[in-house]
């Protein structure tokens, strides 16, 4: 599975990257994905609850404010976006 991350700062896409995992079926495995995809974006880990994975599991997508993070960012917003598997199952 793969994921899109991404830092949006005045409506501007700062910083972008596409991580590839494997499955993450409870919290705590989506906890590590982000920790994950935040070292790849040099960024602090934002504080993670259940709303999030659970809008992560039913809508692919979850976001966090700056009120999410407990150390200072230079963006607005943090996203993370499901992408959708291309190849055709047969």
């Amino acid at each position: 599975m793969r994921l899109w991350a991404k830092t949006v700062s005045e409506e501007k896409i700062t910083r972008s990257v596409v991580y590839e995992y494997g499955q993450m079926s409870d919290l705590d495995g989506f906890i590590s994905l982000l920790h994950e995809v935040c070292e790849q974006l040099d960024i602090p880990t934002p504080i993670a609850t259940r709303v999030n994975f659970n809008h992560y599991v039913m809508f692919n997508n979850t976001r966090f404010k700056e009120r999410d993070f407990v150390e200072q960012v230079d963006f607005d917003l943090f996203e993370l976006e499901a992408v959708p598997d291309e190849r055709k199952k047969s």
